[in-house]
């Protein structure tokens, strides 16, 4: 089966994303999960056609970002406030039949739920159904609260349903975020370095951790250089 890439060579190494699949990307809130798509986005619209639909209600500079690089490229169509899954199959449909779709990013799942009037069972089959018929892989941002750094035991349990059913699960986490100034002081936290780790669900352990840089002005991730 096809495979659809992430642009992160550390991050493709151990989350081999198929066509077909539904993939999640959770996290707190403002913890960069917005920030970590986009990044995908730059990092592969080159060789991969994409669809990102977005239901932020304030528009984000990193989705603003990309929409100035879509204008000129082929292979990148975002849109705004898709309100139910109707006019999303609707999209799809037509891009798919004009122009070919490998991957669909869905940004801010939550209120795009909530919008949708599904309760989230019926949507997020709906979503693994769609991936699976039309051979596209589907990844959605979404708020999963959690704790425990070393697995990824969820405090949030509206998500049960993307933990049973999603292909893989994204946790991204910031420690520096919770870190005193001390800790980052005392080199014990990294400023601006975001942990990454696969799951599958509450029990199994896909990865080890991965870390990515955030670039505070241009707000994209990027790999951290191997030192020799």
């Amino acid at each position: 089966m096809d495979r659809i890439y992430t642009g992160f060579e550390s991050l493709d190494k151990h989350l081999k994303i198929c066509k077909g699949d539904l993939v999640v990307i959770g996290g707190n809130p403002a913890i960069g999960k917005t920030c970590l798509m986009c990044s995908m986005i730059e990092r592969t619209m080159a060789k991969q056609k994409i669809l990102f639909f977005t239901m932020q209600t304030n528009k984000h500079k990193a989705i603003d970002r990309i929409s100035v690089l879509s204008c000129d490229n082929s292979t990148l169509w975002i849109y705004e406030s898709i309100d139910n899954f109707e006019k999303l199959l609707y999209k799809i449909m037509e891009h798919k039949d004009n122009f070919g779709v490998d991957v669909i990013y869905i940004d801010n799942f939550e209120d795009f739920l909530i919008y949708s009037n599904c309760y989230e069972k019926e949507l997020v089959l709906k979503l693994l159904d769609l991936a699976k018929k039309l051979k596209i892989a589907i990844i959605v941002s979404d708020v999963t609260y959690w704790i425990d750094r070393r697995r990824s035991i969820y405090r949030h349990l509206r998500h049960k349903e993307f933990i049973k059913y999603a292909d893989k699960i994204i946790t991204i986490n910031r420690p520096d975020r919770t870190a005193t100034e001390k800790e980052i002081r005392d080199g014990l936290v990294e400023k601006y370095v975001a942990e990454i780790r696969i799951d599958k669900d509450l029990d199994e352990y896909y990865s080890p951790w991965i870390n990515l840089k955030f670039d505070n002005n241009s707000l994209t991730f990027n790999e951290i250089p191997k030192t020799p």
